[in-house]
């Protein structure tokens, strides 16, 4: 029972966490609200092994709600994190190997990792830091330099490990994402806010290649405000709008159960699978208002990156390596299974058969509770970014963003005051993660 229970244990997630309550903050858009749940229902989200979940999600919702230094505070926490456990001690994969990948620490996923210096980046451009989000967005950039090679070594070992115990190889996956828009449409209004229109030019035409270069994942036409970053009259300052919307994938568990082509050796394989969550955003509109109510300004907002796609396409290279883990694992344990069946049947005395037997149902038992596939990964990261700019006189506004569903009726709202001035940037930043 003391074994069952200590399998039962390494199986218990999050999913068991009643979110109605937190669900229902986020699509009513009050984030301190579902922070502040996070917090007292902490011991009961996350555990031991999930702090780099726990970071991510307060990081996240703090930046939502407007607290940039605590989000900063959480989300350098949990980049730390990440690249620490990504490299944990042996210890943890030999538990690994033995339950499950959920007794590990979350190391978070490639999409978790890189933009969490895009929205330390945005922390950085609301507190008024210029340099420290330029930071940001390098690390961002070098990040993503990286990320092919960062699975390709570890995969390459596990494939040659499989093979030697005679198990099939799985082909390491080639990433296309190489270049993110958004990280450069950020870079590019930074850029323009301090004058330096020839580094803002190289941005620009990088954002262009990123949709030339990456068809899948920019299956949708370049921002024409790209383009009019560039046309700004003199007497008259550029108002940036940034919007998120939808929400980003989720993972689920896909189980395979198979027999060895004897039908003598069973193997449950658990692995996760990523799927995109439904939103209902399809559009969103600017509304630029002066302090007499007359509207000054508008434009629609244009996709300018599919994070969720970028989610997915850089999570095939750890679904690789869990896949070929999880393969390991399951010979392994069904290796174990057949060796005590066979002996509960060839034993020359009744009651060590009898025991082999047991033996062998607890194995078979085992198996099936503790293979479980690890799908851990963030709440509150957008699948959607959006982009807008409008030239207006310097002054007092109302900024209202508007979202609106495929058949046009509105399903969120945001009013924001601010002041817009010459030589500076004036970003306004939106989120409905319905």
């Amino acid at each position: 029972m003391l074994f069952a229970a200590t399998i039962y244990s390494s199986c218990v997630t999050m999913a068991d966490y009643d979110f109605t309550e937190i669900d229902s903050s986020l699509r009513a858009g009050n984030y301190e609200a579902v922070y502040q749940s996070l917090e007292a229902d902490e011991s009961l989200l996350y555990k031991e092994q999930d702090k780099v979940l726990m970071a991510l999600d307060k990081g996240i919702v703090s930046h939502y709600s407007g607290d940039y230094e605590r989000s900063n505070e959480s989300l350098s926490l949990a980049e730390r994190l990440i690249f620490e456990n990504f490299s944990k001690s042996i210890s943890q994969s030999i538990s690994s190997f033995l339950l499950n990948d959920t007794v590990v620490d979350y190391s978070g996923e490639t999409f978790e990792d890189i933009y969490t210096n895009l929205f330390m980046a945005l922390n950085y451009i609301h507190l008024g830091k210029t340099e420290d989000a330029f930071v940001e967005i390098r690390r961002f950039d070098n990040k993503l330099k990286t990320v092919s090679a960062q699975y390709a070594d570890l995969i390459a070992k596990a494939n040659q490990s499989n093979i030697d115990n005679g198990v099939d190889s799985v082909e390491s996956p080639n990433l296309e994402f190489h270049n993110s828009a958004l990280a450069r449409y950020l870079s590019m209004i930074l850029y323009r806010s301090v004058g330096k229109m020839d580094s803002a030019r190289i941005d620009k035409n990088y954002i262009e290649n990123a949709f030339e270069l990456q068809p899948s994942l920019y299956d949708f036409a370049v921002p024409s405000c790209v383009e009019s970053e560039f046309f700004v009259p003199k007497e008259q300052a550029r108002v940036n709008v940034i919007a998120f919307s939808g929400r980003a994938p989720i993972k689920t568990e896909e189980v395979m159960r198979l027999y060895s082509y004897d039908g003598s050796i069973y193997y449950k394989l658990a692995l996760p699978v990523m799927k995109k969550m439904p939103s209902v955003v399809h559009g969103a509109k600017v509304e630029v208002y002066g302090s007499d109510g007359v509207l000054v300004a508008s434009s629609d907002l244009e996709k300018i990156e599919s994070m969720d796609s970028i989610a997915m396409d850089t999570f095939q290279q750890k679904q690789a390596l869990v896949h070929l883990k999880a393969v390991a694992r399951a010979f392994a344990k069904s290796t174990t299974t057949a060796v005590l069946d066979g002996l509960s049947e060839t034993a020359e005395d009744a009651e060590m058969g009898l025991l082999f037997s047991v033996f062998h149902m607890v194995s078979v038992v085992a198996t099936e509770v503790s293979e479980r596939a690890d799908v851990r990964s963030s709440r509150y990261f957008p699948s959607t970014a959006w982009v807008a700019g409008v030239n207006v006189p310097p002054g007092n506004y109302s900024v209202k963003i508007t979202y609106k569903n495929i058949s046009g009726s509105v399903v969120g709202q945001e009013t924001q005051q601010m002041t817009v001035g010459l030589s500076q940037i004036n970003l306004v930043e939106s989120v409905c993660l319905r």
